[in-house]
């Protein structure tokens, strides 16, 4: 394929109009919209999806949508659809320009915000101390412009503002704050012709949106699942030329390459009953650059969400949780694995009904993620630098690899010689296989947790090509103990016709002095 027929990827436009007028590749997602545009399923909608997934891009496309723009919508599915001759005045907040450090200065940010929305759309701004009074005066004016007496209201990143505080002591002083602006959405509904709010964290609606109960929350809804991020079908029709080109440069096949490009980047699902989706940011720049890799890891993962693992380890083999505690959060009392589903870095694997209710299995949705957030995590377990914990983990990858237990065990040492005393105040044996879970996940290795047999569960299983190990942990407990369980219960029986050599391994912790004190070593034939 020539370079001038080749798919224009934007790899660092956002908006529906440069993207439009730059003659960059849009995959058409308006159809969808306008299923939530046209009024007929509500007029208020919220929907939460983590970082890099297109929802700048969304607010853009309705933005135009709204303002009537039928010149930026050519050829797409919903250009027949709309009635153009209908205009709006649209409002628009992105909420990711009024980070502040406090709760002044986040209203004074506010009003500076309302102040440029209402210059852009030639009405005048009656400005007031309270932003909550200042967007109100701002939607009234807007509303009295059309010639229905209805605005449009769009709201990117509406918890941009408060995720830098959360796990701090003026939490509960942002979170008062933002619950009074957005109330406004709720008093003026009735001058709203439609309203979107998106953002990565759903919080709960007692804690922002109390006043929002006619809210049509589609974060999980069947209808939005493919809204945000690519199915394979739209990959593989709007990029055919350059998932060859990619796949000409790693010396693949068109079929490998777009294999390669589902490994790296899908696996997310936003319902339990929906097609998993590509990220399209991390997408992007594999196209633009030529090459697989980790973009994810470009954006560092949030402070406040490192805190929260410091505290005390997730058990990352098995991660189960109900659609309650799945679907929001008090931004006073975050939960781990609703923020790491809500950011992106899990996502649903498998679901199953119990007792009438929805419990959701978790895990990393792809390569990419997977690696960044072992990478990430790896210095908050383990308290080693990024250069100390990088030479461990190639002792350890290689010691695996080349059937050296001891030397594995001695890099294991490494990761623990510095450990928190914050993951280790409430020992247990779950803790540290957790953190060995961990570290083997981030040196490549496959492992597995809990894996059930009919006579138990192995704590840990890692497979290399050539080996199996099978990994029982004791806390102040002899490593005896843990390879005679190993033994007394069969588990090497589970592996029998593997083809591979086994090795049993029995480790013991020592809570006082927080490593590996003994360990024990024993070979079988596959």
């Amino acid at each position: 394929m020539r370079a001038m027929d080749m798919e224009k990827v934007a790899t660092d436009t956002y908006t529906f109009e440069e993207l439009r007028g730059g003659g960059f590749t849009y995959v058409d997602k308006t159809d969808a919209l306008y299923t939530m545009a046209s009024g007929d399923v509500g007029k208020l909608f919220f929907i939460a999806r983590p970082r890099r997934f297109g929802k700048s891009l969304a607010v853009s496309t309705l933005k135009a949508l709204f303002e009537g723009r039928r010149e930026l919508f050519t050829g797409l599915a919903v250009e027949p659809k709309g009635d153009w001759s209908k205009k709006w005045p649209v409002l628009h907040l992105d909420m990711g320009s009024a980070q502040a450090k406090t709760a002044e200065e986040l209203n004074r940010r506010w009003r500076v915000m309302l102040d440029n929305e209402c210059r852009r759309n030639g009405v005048p701004f009656a400005d007031d101390a309270n932003p909550a009074t200042a967007f109100e005066r701002a939607i009234n004016a807007l509303a009295a412009k059309s010639p229905d007496g209805h605005m449009v209201l769009l709201v990117d990143e509406y918890d941009k503002p408060l995720l830098g505080h959360l796990m701090k002591p003026d939490v509960t002083e942002f979170r008062d704050t933002l619950k009074a602006f957005y109330s406004v959405i709720k008093t003026l509904e009735a001058k709203q012709r439609f309203a979107f709010i998106t953002g990565v964290s759903k919080f709960s609606k007692v804690s922002i949106f109390s006043d929002l109960n006619n809210l049509n929350d589609w974060t999980m809804h069947p209808k939005a699942a493919t809204l945000f991020g690519y199915t394979h079908e739209e990959v593989l029709k709007y990029f055919p030329g350059r998932i060859h080109e990619l796949g000409e440069a790693q010396g693949l096949t068109d079929k490998e390459s777009f294999a390669k490009i589902v490994e790296w980047y899908d696996g997310y699902k936003f319902h339990h009953a929906a097609e998993p989706v590509i990220n399209p940011v991390s997408l992007g720049l594999c196209f633009g650059r030529g090459e697989f890799g980790n973009y994810w890891s470009e954006t560092a993962m949030p402070t406040f969400l490192a805190d929260i693992l410091g505290r005390k380890p997730l058990d990352f083999s098995r991660i189960d949780i109900s659609a309650t505690e799945l679907g929001n959060y008090e931004p006073g009392n975050p939960r781990a694995v609703t923020l790491l589903y809500q950011t992106g870095y899990l996502t649903i694997c498998a679901s199953r009904d119990v007792g009438g209710s929805r419990l959701y299995s978790l895990d990393f949705p792809n390569r990419e993620v997977r690696e960044s957030f072992l990478h990430a995590i790896a210095p908050v377990y383990s308290g080693l630098g990024e250069d100390a914990a990088g030479a461990a983990q190639i002792a350890a990858i290689t010691a695996l690899y080349d059937h050296d237990v001891p030397k594995f065990v001695k890099a294991l040492k490494t990761f623990f010689s510095n450990i928190p005393y914050s993951l280790t105040d409430r020992q247990n044996e779950q803790m540290w296989q957790t953190i060995v879970y961990v570290v083997l996940r981030l040196i490549g290795v496959s492992a597995q947790g809990e894996v059930q047999t009919n006579d138990g569960r192995i704590d840990l299983v890692a497979h290399t090509p050539e080996d199996v190990y099978i990994v029982e942990f004791k806390l102040d407990r002899p490593a005896t103990e843990a390879l005679e369980q190993i033994r007394g219960k069969d588990y090497a029986g589970k592996y029998a016709l593997s083809g591979k050599r086994i090795t049993l391994i029995g480790i013991s912790f020592s809570a006082a002095k927080r490593t590996i004190v003994e360990d024990l070593v024993e070979e079988l034939q596959g």
